[in-house]
């Protein structure tokens, strides 16, 4: 991984490298929890129709 050294925000330490990663560190940890679970639970579906 490269380190972001262009002078960008790293408050926290860490380069995410994706906007992907950024909104999912920006969510407050009872959404993720609620997104991660509902994960969960539509792979076990897809795994139950096949």
């Amino acid at each position: 991984m490269a380190s972001n050294g262009d002078g960008g925000e790293s408050s926290e330490g860490r380069a995410t490298g994706t906007a992907v990663v950024d909104r999912w560190t920006a969510l407050d940890r009872g959404w993720q929890a609620l997104a991660l679970g509902l994960g969960i639970v539509a792979v076990h579906l897809v795994g139950q129709a096949l």
